[in-house]
């Protein structure tokens, strides 16, 4: 019952934007320049104050890039080789775009953050930091051999070129620099500055994803996006706290890592997935689906993990 009650004012806030949008009291011009705001400042605020102040100790061991990294490429390939159709490429490279994109900055730190408190973000910001890139890389390289059956480097070069203008990957990269030129200790007024920012992201961020929710069809929707529920709500949590354990991370790191792992799907995949020429509908579908699925598998996660 504990793990219900710490993910009940998420979905509170998620379901107060949905009501706002229903009743238009949220405008499309709205939704656009809070969403800015949360991009470009807010939540590089969260992270870099995580990163900054996490202990990375257990970075300098070159087993915890392993660790951290294997289970995407490992979910990739259990999706390829339980998932291929050959009828529908498009649908299935979705699926392997959906499967370890996960919502961690709009659901994943403030859910992290009611579980765990401050040392959950910080192991939560350290982990987002050092994967941020294989996430991008591999999900959308396996999502483009799914989709054309070989890679494109053309479209690996263009998520290289938007990472380096992705405001998230900017401030993580700044966090990781200045903690390992030991340059983190920032004078205090910046250090609330960063506090203040990141407590403005929280209730923002879920106000916003609940505005972009659309429930027409759902109970039948459920059934066609059941793939993406499995994999990415199930199978990509369990797979993160066996390798994670395996290698030895603290305690905190498989908490915090396996419940980024059990995230709803992104938001941005959506869009991803028809700029690319996959079923962008199934993905949107998944989007909802997940979303609504994560409220009764977050509770569940939480007891398991020990963390209710």
């Amino acid at each position: 019952m504990q793990a219900i009650f710490t993910v009940t004012p998420v979905f509170i806030l998620i379901g107060l934007g949905y009501v706002l949008q229903q009743k238009k009291r949220l405008s499309p011009q709205t939704l656009k320049e809070n969403s800015f705001f949360l991009y470009w400042f807010a939540i590089p605020a969260t992270l870099l104050n995580g990163i900054l102040s996490a202990d990375i100790s257990a970075v300098r061991d070159a087993s915890f890039f392993a660790a951290v990294w294997s289970p995407f490429v490992i979910m990739l390939v259990t999706v390829w080789m339980t998932s291929r159709r050959k009828e529908d490429h498009g649908r299935f490279a979705a699926l392997m775009l959906c499967s370890i994109r996960g919502n961690n900055f709009y659901t994943g730190i403030p859910i992290i953050s009611l579980a765990m408190g401050k040392r959950g973000v910080e192991a939560g910001t350290l982990i987002l930091a050092f994967t941020l890139v294989a996430m991008q890389l591999l999900s959308i390289g396996g999502a483009q051999l799914a989709l054309f059956g070989s890679f494109s480097w053309r479209t690996v070069k263009s998520t290289c070129l938007q990472l380096l203008k992705n405001p998230l990957f900017l401030s993580c990269i700044l966090g990781l620099f200045l903690v390992a030129t030991g340059l983190n200790s920032l004078p205090s007024w910046m250090k609330a500055t960063l506090a203040v920012l990141s407590e403005v992201s929280t209730g923002l961020a879920l106000i916003i994803l609940g505005a972009g929710i659309c429930l027409q069809n759902i109970f039948r929707t459920v059934f066609s996006v059941w793939r993406i529920v499995l994999f990415k709500l199930a199978v990509f949590p369990a797979l993160t706290y066996v390798i994670y354990t395996c290698f030895g991370l603290s305690t905190e790191v498989v908490q915090a890592g396996v419940l980024l792992a059990g995230m709803p799907v992104a938001v941005n995949t959506a869009i991803l997935s028809q700029e690319m020429g996959m079923d962008g509908a199934y993905c949107g579908m998944g989007i909802a689906v997940t979303t609504l699925l994560s409220l009764l598998t977050l509770p569940v996660l939480i007891t398991l993990l020990g963390l209710a």
